[in-house]
């Protein structure tokens, strides 16, 4: 009987895995769209070449939609489309039918429409379609281009043709001849000169672009100076004005203020010279700036590499949840950390840090010398070591399922996520362990999460599904074996932890 324990097993198994993947296959088949999730939409294009049912409806790169069906009405051809329930589609939202590859697939660029609009019902026609023209339109464009340039170069046989042709065209050339002779010496005259006025004008403009591009701060300073002066200018002419205009006042005082704004004036254009002086040469910061380009370069390249990664970083939204589960049969609680990195809204990575009661099984050899009667000289012994365990996976998003891989309780392994009711219900799958010894099949668990609230969240299941249940002699502990689950746990975003963080109280 024990024989065929192990057969029986392995065949359950194998139409285990056949009925998942025929599932997967009608899923795939079916599309990756519920009624229960979409809306179902139509609309009428002139030109539906490079369309096809599955085909994808996307939102800025993001699908989220498919063709269902294409039928011919008339003239036109009418395309049903299922939308996910989640994008507001509005009566006056927009399709657009653009070319994916050069090879002829297309797709549908999808705008939804504005707040202003009524919002769509089931069955209801998109009526703003923009169709784009696909390669037989660009070759009949090549066509008539071809055309008009056979039309030119008739006209140029007639008229560069035949006798009267050929010597209008060698006028031509003669003309052509003399008067790049003419430029010719021109140039040669007056080319040292042109150099010097060259050079000069662009030794100036390099100047004045530098002063006025990179050296903001003293210009200002120049510019504050000159109004500075403008208003002392204005003072003294005041007072010259009304020195001579009703002849009164001391002469001797207005003389020296007016001394007093010339030696201020003084003092200004020397500050200009040292400043503009002192920059030409290199001096400084702005003047390295200006005289070393491969500084300035690597200035602004670095200044672009840190904007790119701050957009980065300002971009990706952090999650940080706690989870805590008593399994049944280990009569003991299983509780996790962990940390989501979600840089589009379609992947995440996953870093978690796990306290599983089962522990670590480590293998020890042990070395009797002399060694005891009965006993062998090498013995081989496992430990069960209470230890940490880490997961670090990488997930991906299509419709309603995500995929995962990498490291799960610190071994690799693989899952997967369903996702229902708007992602307020979830099955996890995961499988992993798949080298362990005391397994006799991989590490199988599954586990059913729901969102209770906003931030907190229940779960139930089952772990290591395949494999019988093993117990430590020593300690009872359970090491392998079905066990059920059940706990919950709580979950934050980087909003909600920056609000949270002003109410707590600080030493």
């Amino acid at each position: 009987m024990k024989k065929l324990v192990t057969p029986f097993r392995v065949g359950l198994l194998v139409l285990a895995a056949g009925a998942f993947f025929f599932a997967f296959f009608v899923f795939a088949k079916k599309g990756g769209l519920s009624e229960k999730e979409s809306i179902n939409v139509f609309a009428y294009f002139r030109d539906a070449s490079g369309l096809s049912a599955k085909s994808r409806v996307q939102i800025a790169g993001i699908a989220v939609g498919e063709i269902t069906a294409i039928s011919l009405e008339g003239t036109r051809a009418k395309v049903w489309l299922r939308i996910r329930n989640d994008v507001e589609l509005r009566q006056d939202a927009i399709l657009t039918k653009r070319s994916e590859s050069l090879l002829g697939d297309y797709l549908l660029d999808l705008n939804p429409g504005t707040e202003q609009g009524a919002t769509m019902e089931e069955g209801g026609q998109i009526k703003r379609v923009i169709d784009t023209q696909g390669m037989e339109a660009v070759f009949q464009s090549l066509s008539q281009i071809t055309a008009d340039i056979q039309q030119v170069t008739a006209a140029l046989r007639d008229v560069l043709g035949g006798e009267r042709g050929a010597g209008s065209l060698q006028r031509i050339v003669e003309n052509l001849i003399h008067l790049s002779e003419s430029v010719d010496n021109t140039v040669r005259t007056s080319g040292e000169k042109l150099n010097a006025i060259l050079t000069n004008f662009e030794g100036v403009s390099a100047d004045v672009r530098g002063l006025t591009a990179e050296n903001e701060a003293e210009v200002t300073r120049i510019v504050n100076n000159i109004e500075g002066i403008t208003k002392d200018v204005r003072e003294v002419l005041a007072t010259v004005k009304h020195v001579v205009g009703t002849n009164e006042g001391d002469l001797k005082e207005g003389v020296s203020s007016l001394k007093d704004t010339i030696q201020k004036l003084d003092r200004t254009l020397g500050n200009l010279e040292q400043i503009t002086q002192t920059v030409r040469e290199g001096e400084g910061t702005v003047g390295a700036l200006l005289a070393d380009k491969q500084l300035g370069q690597k200035l602004t390249e670095a200044v672009s590499d840190v904007t790119d990664y701050a957009n980065r970083l300002t971009g990706m939204q952090t999650e940080v949840g706690l989870n805590a589960s008593y399994l049944l049969s280990q009569g003991r609680a299983k509780n996790g950390v962990s940390l989501r990195l979600i840089p589009k809204p379609d992947k995440y990575y996953l870093l978690e840090i796990i306290d599983d009661p089962r522990g670590l099984v480590e293998v020890q050899v042990v070395q009797n010398n002399p060694p005891a009667s009965g006993e062998p000289v090498v013995q081989t012994q496992k430990i069960i070591k209470e230890t940490y365990k880490i997961s670090a996976q990488f997930a991906k998003r299509y419709y309603f399922t995500t995929l995962r891989f990498g490291l799960i309780e610190s071994t690799g392994g693989v899952g997967a996520d369903l996702h229902f009711l708007k992602d307020a219900l979830e099955l996890k799958l995961d499988a992993f362990n798949f080298s362990a010894e005391e397994l006799r099949y991989p590490r199988l668990r599954a586990t059913l999460r729901a969102q209770a609230f906003e931030h907190l969240f229940v779960m139930a299941g089952m772990d290591d599904i395949l494999n019988a249940q093993q117990r430590d002699t020593a300690t009872q502990r359970l090491i392998a074996g079905r066990d059920f689950f059940f706990g919950g746990g709580l979950f934050f975003t980087d909003d909600d932890l920056k609000a949270l963080l002003p109410s707590v109280p600080s030493p």
